[in-house]
C-alpha cells in the first residue's frame, strides 16, 4: 500500500476511501497512533538515547539520586532547537572520535542547519527528515522499518498536535511521558516529575507507550459487537453444517490458522435510477446500500434454519455492486454528432431546468429521467456501460479468487432500471459462454469489446422492475432458451422451439431462474407472470414471500419460510419432488372450452423459468394502523435492501439445491381453487 489510502477494487469510490496511517508510538490512555510526525521524532530521541540499554536505566537512576539537576539531564527536546551553522560545525568536529554510527546520527541531525527554513513548518519538516534518517541508520540496510507513515486526521483530543515545546521523559524501553515546559524538571522551582510522578505511577503530561499492546486495546474497548455484526461475521464463513467457525477454530489449531470457505455463489447487483444523486448526496449512496445488504445476506446465511437447505458444495455469498451510472453524461452536449457548428445552439439539462424547488427539480433530473434516456438513442450508451463495467468487476473478482470462474455461480439483481438493462443484456447473452471466453482473467476487454456479459447466470432477481412493461412495449413474451444446459437437464422433451426461444429473442433469457419480487406499494414495478402466459398466470393464486418478520402486535403471518408440509430436502410432507396435487373437479361438472395444449406448453415454460412455477412474488410492506399510503409510496421503491423477507429470499433461492427438488414448500406456485 505505497500512498496508504485504502479505497476500493471492485468500484469507484466516491466517499468510501480511508487514510492509512503506519503507528510507531501510541497514546497509553486510548491505544491510538501518536501523530505521524511526533512519533518519528520520539523513535529518533529514542534511538539516539538508546532507551533500551543497561546505560539508560544506569542514568535514570543516577537523575533520581541526583534530584532536580540531575532529572534536567534526562530530558530529550522533542522539537530540536535551531542552531547556527558554526556551533554545529565545531560540535561535530569535537564528535569525531565518536562511533561511526552515531557519526551518522549526527550528521543526519545536521540537516537541520542547512538552509534557512522560513517558517516553524518547514523547520519541523527537515527536523522529520533527519529523524527518519536517524531511524533508518540505526537499522542498518534491509534492517526493519521503524518509522511512522501516513498522514495524520485527528490528534488525542481532536486536531492533530505538534507538541512543539514539549520534552520527553523516556521512563523505560516500553514508556514514555510528553512534559510541557511547567512541568519539565527545574532545579529553581525544585521539580522531579521523573522521581516524583512517572516512578509512582501518577498521571502526568501525555503518556505514550512504544509498540501497540493488544491487551490493553482489549480492556479499554471491551466487544460490543452488535447481534447483527457477529451473525454476518459467522455466516461469511460458514459451511452448511457444524458448528460456528468461532467454536471450531477453538478446538481446532490447524483450522484456526486456515482460509475461510470460498465463495461459491457471486451476486451482481445492477442498480437502477438515481444512482446518479449519489454524487451531491451521501445518503443516496448505492454502494453504502450494497455493503449493508452483503451484510444482512451473511446474516442469513449464518442462521441454522437457512443453512439446513443449502446444497452440499455450498460456500459462502459475495455481493457486489455494478455501478454503471455515474460515469456517464448524456446531458452535456457530448452525444452530437458531425462537425463542429458554431452557429448550432447546444443546450445542457441544466440550462432548461427551472431554478424553482431546486431540491426536488435536482431530484427529478438525477433519478427519473434515467428512463427516459434508456428509451431514446442513448440506449447502446447505457446498455454498453452496464456490460463493461459488469465484466471488469467479474475480471477483477476471478483474478482475485483463482477458480472461481470454474466452480463458481453469478447471480444477477436489476433493481428498477436495472433489470430492464439485464434483461436487455440477457436476451442477447450467448446460451453459453464461448470456450475462447472461458478463463476471464486472459480475456483483453478494451479490445474484445463484449457485447454481453462474460460469465453464465445462473438466477436473476429482479426488484421493483418496470421489465413487465418494457415486455408490453415490444410484444414480446418471456420464454426460456433453447439448448440451455440447465433446460435440458430438467425437461428434455421440452427443449424445442413450441416451448423455447432463441438468442436475440427479446425476453428469451439463459438463465436458471428469473424471479419478479414486487412491493406492493411501489408505482414502478409491475407483474411478469403473464408475459409467459396470461390465462396460466390467472389460474394461480398471488404469491406472498414468506414473512419471518412480525407484526405490529407481536404476531406473525400463517404463511412463513418453513411452514407447511416442508421444502423437498427435508424429505416431509410426502413426495417433495413433485408440485402439490390440483384440485380435483366433480365428473359430472361440465367444463367450458378449454385449451390444454396451451396451458402445458404455458405450464413447461413457467417450470423452466422458475423452479417454483411462478416468477412474481409480493413482498409485506406497510399496513400498519397508521400508515398514510402515499408516504409509505415514496419510500417503497428503495426499500429492497432492508427488507429481511427479501434478504432470506436472496440467500435461500442461491444457496438451495439445484433443479425442483429443491425448491422451499412455501415458495411454490399453487392453484386457484375452482369456483
Amino acid at each position: 500500500m505505497p500512498e496508504l489510502l485504502m479505497q476500493p477494487i471492485y468500484w469507484a469510490p466516491v466517499h468510501d476511501t480511508a487514510q492509512v496511517v503506519r503507528a510507531t508510538w501510541f497514546y497509553q490512555d486510548t491505544m491510538l497512533p501518536v501523530e505521524t510526525n511526533v512519533a518519528n521524532m520520539l523513535e529518533a530521541g529514542y534511538v539516539d538515547l538508546r532507551v533500551w540499554t543497561e546505560t539508560w536505566k544506569d542514568e535514570l537512576n543516577s537523575a533520581v539520586d541526583v534530584g532536580s539537576e540531575g532529572e534536567m539531564k534526562i530530558v530529550h527536546k522533542l522539537w530540536p532547537e535551531k542552531v547556527a551553522k558554526s556551533a554545529a560545525e565545531r560540535r561535530l568536529e569535537s564528535r569525531q572520535g565518536l562511533p561511526s554510527h552515531e557519526n551518522l546520527m549526527r550528521t543526519a541531525t545536521s540537516n537541520l542547519t542547512h538552509g534557512e527554513p522560513e517558517t516553524p513548518e518547514q523547520l519541523r519538516e527537515r527536523a522529520v527528515e533527519a529523524a527518519c534518517d536517524i531511524v533508518d541508520i540505526s537499522t542498518g540496510p534491509g534492517g526493519a522499518d521503524n518509522k511512522a507513515a501516513g498522514k495524520s486526521t485527528y490528534g488525542r483530543g481532536g486536531p492533530p498536535r505538534n507538541y512543539a515545546p514539549f520534552g520527553v521523559i523516556y521512563a523505560n524501553e516500553r514508556e514514555a511521558r510528553l512534559l510541557k515546559p511547567n512541568l519539565l524538571p527545574s532545579a529553581y522551582y525544585g521539580r522531579r516529575p521523573l522521581a516524583n510522578y512517572i516512578r509512582k505511577g501518577h498521571k502526568l503530561g501525555v503518556p505514550v507507550v512504544r509498540g501497540f499492546d493488544q491487551a490493553a486495546w482489549n480492556k479499554l474497548y471491551p466487544t460490543k459487537h452488535a447481534k447483527k455484526a457477529e451473525k454476518a461475521a459467522q455466516g461469511l464463513a460458514t459451511v452448511t453444517s457444524g458448528a460456528p467457525p468461532s467454536d471450531r477454530r477453538k478446538s481446532d489449531s490447524e483450522l484456526a490458522a486456515s482460509e475461510r470457505p470460498k465463495v461459491s455463489d457471486l451476486i451482481l447487483v445492477v442498480h437502477g435510477i438515481g444512482q446518479k444523486l449519489s454524487q451531491r448526496m451521501e445518503s443516496f449512496h448505492f454502494t453504502h446500500a450494497m455493503n449493508a445488504f452483503r451484510r444482512d445476506i451473511n446474516v442469513e446465511v449464518g442462521t441454522n434454519d437457512v443453512k439446513s437447505h443449502f446444497r452440499k458444495e455450498m460456500g459462502s455469498i459475495m455481493v457486489l455492486p455494478v455501478n454503471w451510472r455515474h460515469n456517464l453524461s448524456f446531458e452535456e452536449g457530448g452525444y452530437r454528432d458531425g462537425p463542429e457548428d458554431p452557429t448550432a445552439n447546444e443546450f445542457t439539462l441544466q440550462d432548461i431546468t427551472p431554478e424553482t424547488l431546486p431540491s426536488v427539480r435536482n431530484i427529478v433530473s438525477d433519478v427519473m429521467l434515467d428512463i427516459p434516456y434508456y428509451m431514446s438513442h442513448h440506449q447502446p450508451k447505457i446498455v454498453g456501460a452496464v456490460v463493461s463495467e459488469a465484466n471488469r468487476v467479474y475480471k477483477l473478482w476471478c483474478q482475485n479468487n483463482p477458480g472461481f470462474a470454474q466452480h463458481g455461480r453469478v447471480h444477477l439483481i436489476g433493481h428498477s432500471l436495472g433489470s430492464v438493462l439485464a434483461m436487455d443484456i440477457l436476451s442477447r447473452q450467448p446460451t453459453t459462454i464461448p470456450k475462447h471466453l472461458s478463463d476471464p482473467t486472459a480475456v483483453n476487454l478494451e479490445a474484445a469489446k463484449l457485447d454481453h456479459f462474460l460469465f453464465n447466470t445462473s438466477n436473476l432477481f429482479l426488484a421493483g422492475s418496470p421489465a413487465g412493461f418494457f415486455l408490453l412495449l415490444k410484444r414480446a413474451q418471456l420464454v426460456p432458451r433453447l439448448e440451455n444446459k440447465d433446460t435440458s437437464l430438467r425437461e428434455a422433451d421440452s427443449n424445442n422451439l413450441s416451448v423455447c426461444g432463441e438468442q436475440g429473442q427479446y425476453g428469451c433469457i439463459p438463465v436458471e431462474n428469473i424471479y419478479n419480487i414486487i412491493n406492493p406499494y411501489d408505482p414502478v414495478s409491475y407483474r411478469m407472470n403473464a408475459a409467459v402466459d396470461s390465462q396460466y398466470a390467472s389460474s394461480i393464486k398471488q404469491a406472498w414471500l414468506p414473512t419471518a418478520t412480525a407484526g405490529w402486535f407481536g404476531t406473525r403471518s400463517s404463511t412463513n419460510w418453513f411452514a407447511g408440509s416442508g421444502s423437498a430436502l427435508s424429505g416431509s410432507g410426502g413426495d417433495a419432488t413433485k408440485a402439490p396435487a390440483l384440485p380435483r373437479l366433480p365428473s359430472n361438472v361440465e367444463l367450458e372450452t378449454h385449451n390444454f395444449t396451451r396451458e402445458e406448453v404455458a405450464e413447461k415454460r413457467m417450470y423452466l423459468l422458475n423452479d417454483n412455477g411462478q416468477i412474481d412474488y409480493f413482498l409485506r410492506y406497510g399496513g400498519g394502523p397508521l400508515e398514510i399510503q402515499y408516504l409509505t409510496m415514496l419510500g417503497a421503491h428503495s426499500s429492497y435492501w432492508l427488507l429481511k423477507d427479501f434478504t432470506r429470499m436472496i440467500a435461500l433461492e442461491v444457496g438451495r439445491e439445484r433443479g425442483r427438488d429443491g425448491t422451499l414448500f412455501a415458495m411454490r406456485a399453487a392453484k386457484r381453487k375452482v369456483q
